[in-house]
């Protein structure tokens, strides 16, 4: 059993950065997937936690949390790893059906945080369809700080930030990232899909996800993503006819924005978990002495 901080529930750890959260009186069909981003600190997920145990008391949470070097891991070892977390979704519903003969929907979130959570939800979701012969039923997408198009020198910068502290890892630590990078793009040469593409497609594919509700969390001041990433997906999403909803956030930094603006963000969560429309205010603009609608249309 690992606990992410004192107060803070406990997770049973389910396999190499996959965990699982059951409150006492977990509701069926209740689920919150979490996938946080490169080497995210325990401290900052246990502050997302937190927020969703404020939201859903009742939801399980599944943790997928991502590293460097498994996010550069070939695809097949990425589904074989991932196996433990698909089986909690699997159960989930399971649970659901049993619970609930009507054919309600079950209540499950997934909430990506840069590329590397995207990556996660992306390498499960893949998995889930294949096992399921059908897209997953969601309530609705939280994108934070993502989906990137990843340039090489944000994605080197990211990838660099996210390795542990300390003098081997700033010595040894830039000529790994280095390989590694050339390795992703240099896998384009040879004919294969750049992963960016992957999941950012995946994440709006009817054939994997069963759900038309996405909501987009980004700063302007981020130094990892471009901001044009994000609403150009949203775009892409609004083609679809997905229900969107784009929170810019002011001068705050990569996978931060909860810090400066907390009841904001969590009224977007709960909006995305309890199925609220996201409409209408497609877009707004989050400012310290308020906010503002913006339009989109």
């Amino acid at each position: 059993m690992t606990s992410l901080a004192a107060a803070d529930p406990v997770f049973t750890k389910l396999g190499p950065r996959i965990s699982l959260f059951i409150p006492q009186d977990a509701a069926p069909g209740e689920l919150v997937i979490l996938c946080t981003w490169l080497g995210a600190g325990k401290k900052h997920i246990a502050k997302y936690v937190a927020g969703y145990r404020e939201i859903a008391p009742r939801a399980k949470i599944l943790l997928l949390e991502s590293s460097v070097f498994n996010i550069a891991s070939p695809y097949v070892r990425q589904w074989v790893a991932i196996r433990p977390a698909a089986e909690v979704v699997l159960s989930v519903l399971d649970d659901c059906a049993n619970a609930n003969r009507s054919g309600a929907k079950p209540n499950i979130i997934i909430h990506t945080f840069s590329n590397g959570g995207t990556n996660s939800a992306t390498q499960l979701l893949i998995v889930l369809e294949r096992q399921l012969g059908h897209a997953i039923p969601l309530n609705g997408i939280i994108c934070d700080s993502g989906p990137a198009r990843g340039t090489y020198r944000k994605s080197f910068h990211s990838m660099l930030l996210s390795l542990p502290k300390g003098l081997f890892w700033r010595i040894v630590g830039p000529i790994i990232i280095t390989f590694v990078i050339n390795v992703l793009f240099g896998s384009q040469l040879i004919g294969w899909e750049k992963p960016e593409r992957i999941y950012r497609r995946t994440l709006l594919d009817a054939r994997f996800v069963d759900c038309r509700r996405i909501c987009y969390a980004f700063s302007k001041a981020d130094e990892h993503v471009d901001w044009e990433d994000i609403t150009s997906h949203a775009d892409e999403a609004r083609a679809k006819s997905w229900d969107v909803r784009e929170l810019e956030f002011q001068g705050t930094p990569h996978c931060n924005h909860m810090s400066q603006y907390r009841s904001e963000y969590l009224n977007a969560l709960e909006r995305v978990w309890k199925g609220s429309s996201l409409a209408p205010g497609s877009r707004a603009l989050l400012e310290p002495t308020g906010s503002r609608e913006l339009d989109r249309l």
